[in-house]
């Protein structure tokens, strides 16, 4: 029993390629309709059918007369069945033509390349007329006309006021048997008259099945971005191109399903349209200390400590955390007396990316040091901001204790001693004949020290220039391109300073880059950059590489403003 059920089974592995090799490869070609007029499309579909080799390549478009391409890669199908022992394979390959002026149009005959045979369609005759054509009522629409993965992207909201938040999320569709993995960016893609910041998206996630047009898909967000305006009037998104690799996904309540292996993956790309967005601005009726906070917020302050004694330094916390603009917005900061000198300490902006939309919690210190001892009533803390949703203008306060300052403590004289004048007068000619040597070689050591100081600046070595084309490329692993990336930050803001940042912190050198004059836009591009940088050096995961992306072009435009504006070789 057991000899003749193996003789069976190679019989079967025997007989399989045999008729494989004996089983002929059809194509067959129709358009979607045959009169279209300007303005409309016409879908131009190929089938082929047989027995097909592993690793075919996706054809070419057949080459047409009066008729443009809207879109050069093609929707496929595939299909396995089992018809009279033999496995057949049908793939149907859908493109979209429009014509380009009235008259006659033809599409020319489609050739595919099997082995080592040349099969080809029969050309194909269209009428074009000037105007749009209705399509018959009694006819279905096309299976062919209904993408098989495509791209939405929602606005929300729609209308957003300057500065305000609105989340940009793109959305991929893909129809029931496909398998789709690996979407990754295509070109670029810029946001101008935006400040953006990434949200996070789940990396594996589990889609979710929905009808759309009347057909089964599932889908999952692709990509999500929080987008504030900063400027008013008609605002433009750039298309977005995904490419993915998708396969045929067998079907599981087939039987011969588990036989069968899943085609080749192939790359299929999809782009989601450019997107224009209206941005309102802000309305009148700003009150006092309003310049540019955007959105819903929370503040609470803190003074520690609140008793100190003259010259001795007071540090105010003000936690300011929301929904808004955080990035972008000018802070505030404690409004005191000239009886205080009020210095920034640190600055730290801490992000949610995890939800739906942007949140966070900006901490700012300063530190304030008393001029004269009193008592001191310090003002509330004041920030204005504008709330969209409810479309007025508001006001937050946190108030800050009373502080005491102790008068300085009095530094007892020193003793005075006595001695007779006889005495005075012989230590005061032996002084006052010491004084000429004592002065002549102070002088000789001062320049001595000055001429040392000088050869030293000589021999310090400035930093090379750092240009934006030496940027590590962004294709490179996410933690070895964020560590080069930041030394060409920090190298490119050593030498707009003219000095050594290798020991300062992210905070410290924004500072230093804020008090020698480098605009705030521009200063908040670099601690955004830095942050990022430290992120990917040691968080669990990676950045994707759309943000990666993001950030080597955020780099390159920083690079080559510092560049421009660092001082020259001679200046310096």
């Amino acid at each position: 029993m057991r000899r003749w059920l193996l003789s069976v089974l190679f019989l079967s592995v025997w007989a399989i390629p045999a008729a494989a090799q004996r089983w002929t490869v059809e194509v067959q070609a129709r358009v979607s309709r045959t009169q279209v007029g300007m303005g409309e499309t016409v879908v131009y579909t190929v089938d082929i059918i047989g027995a097909l080799p592993n690793g075919l390549r996706m054809p070419d478009p057949p080459p047409t007369e009066g008729l443009a391409l809207v879109y050069p890669t093609p929707t496929v199908h595939r299909r396995y069945s089992l018809i009279g022992g033999r496995i057949q394979q049908r793939i149907r390959y859908s493109w979209r033509f429009r014509p380009v002026r009235p008259g006659k149009a033809r599409i020319g005959a489609f050739r595919l390349q099997v082995g080592d045979q040349t099969l080809a369609t029969e050309p194909i005759e269209l009428t074009v007329y000037d105007a749009p054509t209705a399509p018959p009522a009694e006819v279905a629409p096309d299976a062919s006309a209904v993408p098989d993965l495509f791209i939405e992207a929602t606005l929300q909201p729609t209308r957003p006021y300057e500065g305000q938040q609105t989340v940009l999320e793109y959305r991929l569709f893909f129809r029931e048997g496909l398998q789709v993995w690996r979407s990754r960016l295509v070109g670029s893609w810029e946001t101008e008259g935006f400040w953006r910041e990434e949200l996070e998206v789940e990396d594996r996630p589990l889609p979710e099945r929905v009808l759309r047009n009347g057909a089964p898909y599932y889908t999952f967000v692709l990509q999500r971005i929080a987008l504030f305006p900063t400027r008013s009037g008609t605002l433009r998104i750039d298309p977005l191109t995904i490419e993915s690799e998708v396969s045929l996904q067998p079907d599981p309540l087939d039987p011969f399903a588990t036989l069968l292996r899943p085609g080749p993956s192939e790359p299929q790309r999809v782009t989601a349209p450019a997107l224009t967005v209206t941005v309102q601005p802000l309305p009148d009726g700003a009150p006092p200390g309003f310049v540019d906070a955007v959105g819903r917020f929370r503040m609470e302050a803190e003074t520690s400590p609140t008793e100190v004694g003259v010259g001795e330094p007071i540090t105010v916390t003000i936690r300011l955390s929301g929904s808004g603009n955080l990035p972008t917005l000018r802070p505030p900061r404690p409004d005191v007396d000239t009886s205080f000198a009020v210095y920034p300490a640190d600055d730290e902006l801490t992000l949610d990316r995890r939800g739906a939309r942007l949140n966070g919690t900006r901490t700012l210190s300063y530190v304030l040091v008393p001029g004269r001892a009193g008592r001191f009533t310090m003002p509330p803390v004041r920030f204005a901001y504008f709330d969209p949703e409810g479309g007025a203008y508001r006001t937050l306060t946190a108030p800050l204790p009373e502080l005491v300052v102790h008068p300085a403590p009095s530094t007892p004289a020193a003793p005075v001693a006595t001695a007779s004048p006889a005495a005075a007068r012989s230590r005061s000619f032996s002084w006052l004949r010491w004084l000429p040597y004592a002065g002549g070689g102070l002088l000789v050591l001062v320049l001595v020290l000055w001429l040392a100081h000088r050869g030293r600046a000589a021999r310090r070595p400035r930093p090379s220039p750092v240009q934006p084309d030496a940027l590590p490329p962004s294709t490179l692993e996410p933690r070895l391109f964020y560590r080069r990336l930041e030394e060409m930050l920090r190298r490119a803001a050593g030498r707009y300073l003219d000095e050594d940042v290798r020991g300062l912190t992210r905070t410290r050198l924004c500072d230093r880059l804020r008090q020698r004059g480098l605009p705030e836009a521009e200063v908040a591009r670099m601690a955004r950059l830095l942050a990022a940088c430290e992120a990917a050096c040691y968080a669990p995961t990676p950045p994707d590489p759309v943000q990666t992306l993001h950030d080597h072009r955020e780099a390159a435009r920083l690079l080559e403003s510092l560049e421009k504006k660092a001082p020259s070789e001679e200046g310096a």
